[in-house]
């Protein structure tokens, strides 16, 4: 993979950078901590989101949400991406001023993170990177900070809007206490998942039982929390097993567990497989 060429050194201030290129990232599956938008320009890439494997082409929108685990196995010698990354403090305070997002939405966008545009959306597109562009450099805007945060806002309403139009379905609207609480301990999964898998372990986190825990996530998101830890385990587990430079060794180092046994028997329990005759499945597959 070529190497991005930057545009614009990361800026510690806004904690946003501006690049242009190839993504940065490459074949070996590595977990993506920041948010990532970006126009692909020219060319094509092959690259997967957890197991969710996508062809990025000129006039598609690309979007990675912090925590995914991403690969990047080829691209076009002409691939161009105008990418911006948004560092998790600037990504908080954009977040922090829009009402909540369903954590559906998060699950979706696993799946849906490469978006084909229509012209419109394409124009409506540039225009947000023109902004952003601009108030990114304008060194004499005394609200810089601000104006990058706003327009960074309606971009996700932007994004948000589509998932709800896409008819997908949510759960039913709980109360905004119980939404809250079940939006804090998905941000915490999201950081967590691959050293704790114990639901005790987040409960303790927000000062709530084990039991309410599990019944707030379960009555939000529609499953319940251990079910949500096993499923965010399981798909990184999946997707480092298709790595076939990765052995059993480095994935049971990189998930936590005690030894190869004990991934092996929490990997059967939810797939009803061992993590070499998945593997090799795999394989077979390509």
């Amino acid at each position: 993979m070529k190497r991005p060429t930057t545009l614009q050194e990361t800026n510690e201030e806004l904690d946003l950078q501006t690049g242009c290129g190839s993504l940065p990232f490459s074949a070996v599956t590595s977990r993506n901590l920041r948010f990532l938008i970006g126009l692909c320009r020219d060319g094509w890439a092959e690259m997967s989101v957890y197991t969710y494997k996508r062809k990025i082409q000129k006039g598609d929108l690309l979007v990675l949400m912090p925590g995914q685990l991403v690969a990047v196995y080829s691209s076009s010698e002409n691939f161009r991406l105008d990418y911006m990354i948004v560092e998790l403090s600037l990504f908080e305070d954009v977040l922090s001023g829009i009402h909540r997002f369903s954590p559906h939405f998060y699950f979706y966008m696993r799946e849906h993170y490469c978006i084909t545009l229509s012209e419109e959306d394409w124009n409506r597109m540039e225009l947000y990177w023109a902004l952003l562009e601009d108030y990114a450099t304008a060194r004499d805007n005394l609200f810089r900070r601000d104006s990058v945060i706003y327009v960074l806002r309606i971009l996700f309403l932007d994004m948000y809007s589509r998932y709800k139009l896409s008819g997908e379905k949510s759960a039913e609207r709980s109360d905004e206490r119980k939404e809250e609480l079940a939006d804090r301990f998905f941000r915490l999964l999201i950081e967590k998942y691959q050293q704790h898998k114990e639901v005790s372990f987040y409960a303790n986190l927000l000062y709530i039982t084990p039991k309410y825990l599990t019944s707030v996530v379960r009555e939000v998101s529609g499953k319940s929390a251990k079910e949500w830890i096993s499923e965010y385990a399981v798909l990184e587990i999946k997707a480092l097993l298709e790595d076939t430079r990765l052995d059993i060794q480095e994935i049971v180092y990189r998930m936590h567990f005690a030894n190869q046994s004990s991934l092996a028997r929490f990997f059967r329990k939810h797939t009803g497989k061992s993590p070499m005759q998945y593997r090799k499945e795999k394989l077979a597959q390509r």
